[in-house]
């Protein structure tokens, strides 16, 4: 059985993919939220006796890694993990003329500190320098997805970034780490709160929200989010999981180009919603090319007020009979937007957990 749970994180991310032999399954933690969702994790983790065989960190926004932080300067959670993919500054020099890591960013140093196998696998492009030489490279493709073995005989299909997303994020990686808690004083700053939506009231159809406009995330953070494909055997068939973090969505459309046949759609059996459901990131054209009948949507829906409208419109017309999953309650995301578009008449479900307890657990597969 394969299943992905994903915790109550704020308006951040933090999954567990469990999949394998279910007396000793294969567990991948993808991102820590905001710091309040480590101690949900570790608890969770301790419920489960459970060991990390990969710690996925996507990029270094607040709301995937002041979590991780957290959980990796705690030693019951250091001794369940395996191994971690992060593209720490020593990779993201690896796109710079100048190179030489900069000490300082807390998740690196302490991953390094600690000895785990980080990017094992991962070749660096120039030797990064003394002291680095048992650190694998950047997790990075170059014009196509990228083929990586996974634990319990799965593999990942890397699909973002790319060199030019990380030599983006070099140029403000001072400025980002800061605003993530990385940098000196370990203060987060927290970007400033995007308005409401406008109230939908059913005038416009599905289709007509699906069509609005928007312009595409340009954001150096969320265009360095590591997103992958996660292919796992499953009694005789593979089953995908498409985990995209915040990534952009020309690099992931790019590769799921490449995937999938000259007329096909690129089948996946599970999506979690890039960026937590932004217009920016979840394009038409991204959606149009998946077929896929389960969607995670990870937030809480304050501050940015994700997902979007036209984000769950572009996936409701683009794969009817869609299964929408919230990690929280009814009065949280979606309400407004079931309200105005009935799931009982437009043909979708929306999965929540019950009030009162956030987090949701999705099965795929028999």
């Amino acid at each position: 059985m394969i299943t992905v749970e994903v915790f109550p994180a704020s308006y951040g991310d933090a999954l567990l993919v469990s999949y394998g032999d279910p007396a000793s399954p294969t567990r991948l933690l993808i991102d820590g939220g905001l710091t309040g969702a480590a101690q949900r994790i570790q608890r969770r983790l301790a419920e489960l006796d459970a060991t990390i065989d990969l710690f996925v960190v996507t990029h270094i926004d607040a709301d995937h890694i002041a979590g991780a932080v957290r959980l990796l300067d705690t030693p019951s959670f250091v001794e369940r993990l395996q191994a971690v993919w992060f593209n720490g500054r020593v990779q993201a020099d690896q796109f710079s003329k100048m190179l030489g890591a900069l000490d300082g960013e807390r998740l690196g140093n302490r991953i390094k500190e600690l000895g785990l196998p980080w990017n094992a696998g991962w070749d660096w492009r120039i030797p990064p320098g003394r002291g680095w030489t048992r650190v694998g490279g950047p997790v990075v493709i170059d014009g196509a997805p990228i083929e990586m073995p996974m634990p319990g005989g799965a593999r990942a299909i890397v699909l973002s970034p790319d060199p030019e997303k990380m030599k983006r994020l070099l140029k403000e990686w001072r400025r980002t780490i800061n605003r993530a808690g990385l940098g000196k004083s370990g203060h987060i700053t927290r970007d400033a709160a995007e308005q409401p939506p406008r109230q939908l009231m059913g005038r416009a159809s599905l289709a007509d929200v699906a069509k609005r406009d928007s312009t595409d995330d340009d954001t150096e953070a969320n265009g360095s989010s590591i997103a992958f494909v996660l292919e796992i055997p499953d009694g005789g068939e593979t089953r995908r999981l498409l985990m995209t973090g915040d990534a952009h969505p020309d690099l992931l459309l790019a590769g799921i180009d490449q995937l999938r046949g000259a007329d096909e759609r690129y089948a996946v059996d599970l999506c979690k919603l890039p960026h937590h459901g932004s217009r920016r990131n979840v394009t038409f054209d991204l959606v149009k090319a998946l077929d896929c009948s389960k969607w995670i949507v990870s937030t809480n829906g304050k501050r940015f007020f994700h997902p979007n409208n036209e984000a769950i419109a572009r996936v409701l017309v683009s794969n009817p009979g869609s299964t929408i999953y919230c990690n929280y309650g009814e009065n949280q995301p979606l309400s407004s937007f079931t309200k105005s578009y009935p799931m009982s008449k437009n043909g979708y479900t929306v999965e929540r957990p019950p009030p009162g307890r956030p987090g949701i657990t999705v099965t795929v597969g028999p």
